[in-house]
């Protein structure tokens, strides 16, 4: 009985084989991450839809629009820190924000819209949580995107990747965003003047990727930052346009900065002011309306600010 030669592979033949499948894996792989690229930016979309329906259920509830947290001597000053801060004006920096003792979560009112629209997000057991530690770790999914990270707590400070619209600047006194400084005005939709379509109500913001939970902006509780661009932004200049013509600087949104440049930040830790993301082609925003829009990386510059400012009574061309 004569038996047929055993065929294998020759070394020629496995090379090529190994070849053709790196020649697949390669061509799928962009294909891939675009896939799942796609899912995040669609699940960002959703959080900020979900961010978007809360505020209103709050403006509904109480007839307002949540503050976006102060420091302890910002106005008004609480009666038991009064002396501190006439004693020390760089108090209120030391307790921000200030917590004055009484019941939870009712003495909470110098924290952050971040905290206020809790119960809006089906998370009344984190609002009503008398422990102010617990609280400050809590990981709410809902405010991380996730392009960026997942969500972060349980031992350290919860973070978020959301920050509501301040207008044209991130001072403590402003005035022309739509979320502003707790006890400097109650502001409800009917005072977005330029309408609620054409107004941003907030989206995401610009981060230092390389320095999570150091930088100025991320080193805090997302929950009690106080006025703080933890959860915040505006449309203004960030330090690595600040040495540019003032014609040419961007107002944002930018895209995050992967490694930070000592020789644009000498401050390695010091926070950023814009909104921005780490999608590929630009930010997500929900509007005062309700609707969620993703505008392209540094638009017009003008246009976008007329975006963010709620009553500066100026046409806005919505092709961002």
């Amino acid at each position: 009985m004569i038996r047929s030669a055993r065929k294998a592979f020759t070394l020629i033949e496995l090379l090529v084989v190994i070849a053709i499948i790196a020649i697949l894996i390669g061509l799928l792989l962009p294909a891939v991450q675009k896939v799942r690229e796609a899912a995040a930016r669609l699940q960002c979309s959703n959080n900020l839809k979900q961010l978007g329906l809360a505020f209103h259920s709050y403006h509904d509830a109480l007839g307002e629009l949540p503050g976006a947290g102060k420091d302890g001597c910002d106005p008004p000053i609480h009666p038991n820190i009064a002396s501190n801060c006439a004693a020390d004006p760089n108090f209120g920096s030391h307790t921000a924000p200030y917590t004055p003792p009484g019941p939870r979560p009712a003495v909470r009112t110098e924290w952050g819209w971040t905290y206020h629209i809790l119960p809006f997000i089906e998370q009344d057991n984190v609002f009503r949580n008398t422990n102010d530690t617990t609280v400050r770790r809590a990981a709410v999914k809902t405010f991380y995107c996730p392009s960026r990270r997942s969500p972060l707590g349980g031992t350290t400070n919860a973070k978020g990747d959301y920050a509501a619209n301040s207008g044209n600047s991130l001072g403590a006194n402003n005035n022309t965003g739509v979320i502003e400084r707790t006890g400097l005005v109650k502001l409800r939709f009917a005072d977005i003047t330029d309408g609620t379509s054409n107004t941003a109500l907030a989206g995401e913001k610009r981060m230092k990727l390389d320095r999570f939970g150091q930088t100025y902006d991320d080193n805090e509780s997302y929950y009690t930052a106080g006025w703080d661009s933890e959860t915040i932004r505006a449309a203004v200049t960030d330090l690595d346009d600040a040495n540019l013509p003032a014609a040419q600087r961007t107002w944002g949104p930018s895209r995050d900065i992967r490694a930070t440049n000592p020789a644009l930040f000498p401050d390695l830790n010091s926070g950023l002011s814009q909104f921005g993301s780490s999608h590929a082609s630009g930010c997500n925003f929900v509007l005062a309306d309700g609707s969620v829009r993703h505008l392209r990386f540094n638009p017009d510059r003008t246009q976008f600010r007329r975006f963010c400012v709620r009553n500066d009574g100026a046409v806005l061309s919505l092709d961002l």
